[in-house]
């Protein structure tokens, strides 16, 4: 049954209590019009993340949708300089499947494997950079068998955040976090040679308050990740058993759901400002092809830039400064 949210062309079918839906009644074979994409931004205000069946988007397509939504992140920093990038022209689309660039399936034992196991870890995209990411748009163009994984799981946390208890939200009201893309990373793959020579103190982070606003549904937010390192102005020894502690509340089952990707074509839009997401990897690793790919919207609100200066730096594989990798 539809929400309130219904609008004579859309139809919002609530996934769980609190957030995410199905999202039906989009035509995206051609240009989609204001109304229906004021009614789509209404739904994630409402959601947090929705769900769009067999869109048949193209990645042209993928790429004038997201769009319409706002200014597009791009995923120059991580492609190899004179190494054509499988999905040119369209650099607006960050890569997120598991085929190299011959187009064989990603060995598990591949540093570019290791890189992605930090996406099995609750987060949110782009907090390590000075402006954060607000939508993003995962599509799938070609998925792995049936009952081999691949899921993607959200979870809620506005209302992680509103059901803390009150000694709790006065303690870390004026919490900022320190985000490292290099941190999780770190933390998916702890084995990896190339991630342990790359220390995040010495990469830079980007700070954002802990406790936030989410300006287009007025509810106070949690916005956390595995990307945080550290509380601003704490000993990272220190910060852990906190941020730890936060993030275990807000990935409680009650406060999560997860996404079985059915069609190729199927897109998820959410919220990064608040809903965390991880990828819930399965046996097609290094077997079957997975090829999703994401655009990223940055955020335009008024904490985009959390407690940074305007920069365009950004995190990335081959990003100014960063060391090249001696494996994979």
């Amino acid at each position: 049954m539809g929400s309130i949210n219904d609008t004579p062309s859309l139809t919002f079918h609530p996934l769980h209590p609190t957030f995410g839906a199905e999202c039906s009644g989009v035509d995206f074979s051609k240009p989609v019009p204001p109304s229906t994409i004021d009614a789509i931004k209404s739904g994630m205000a409402r959601y947090g993340f929705l769900v769009f069946r067999r869109t048949q988007l193209d990645d042209a397509g993928h790429v004038a949708f997201a769009s319409q939504l706002g200014d597009l992140d791009d995923s120059t920093t991580w492609i190899k300089p004179g190494q054509k990038y499988r999905l040119d022209p369209y650099t607006q689309l960050t890569d997120v499947g598991n085929i190299e660039a011959d187009g064989n399936v990603v060995p598990t034992s591949s540093l570019r494997h290791q890189m992605g196991l930090g996406n099995g870890l609750f987060h949110v995209d782009c907090s390590y950079n000075p402006r954060r990411a607000g939508f993003s748009l995962l599509r799938a163009h070609q998925l792995p068998p049936k009952g081999t994984g691949g899921g993607t799981a959200f979870a809620d946390t506005r209302t992680a955040y509103a059901e803390l208890d009150d000694n709790t939200k006065a303690q870390i009201n004026d919490y900022v976090l320190c985000h490292s893309l290099w941190h999780s990373r770190r933390l998916g793959a702890p084995d990896c040679d190339f991630l342990k020579q790359m220390n995040p103190v010495d990469l830079g982070m980007a700070k954002h308050r802990l406790v936030q606003e989410h300006e287009p549904s007025g509810r106070t937010n949690l916005y956390i990740a595995w990307h945080a390192y550290n509380i601003d102005g704490w000993t990272r020894e220190d910060s852990q058993p906190v941020i730890e502690r936060l993030l275990e509340h807000a990935s409680q089952d009650k406060y999560t759901f997860q996404v079985d990707w059915e069609n190729n074509g199927d897109l998820v839009i959410w919220d990064n400002t608040c809903v965390m997401h991880r990828a819930c990897g399965g046996s097609f690793a290094g077997k079957y092809v997975r090829d999703m790919r994401r655009a990223t919207v940055h955020d335009s609100s008024s904490t985009a830039w959390g407690l940074n200066e305007k920069s365009d730096t950004r995190a990335g594989m081959f990003g100014a400064g960063m060391p090249k990798p001696t494996q994979g």
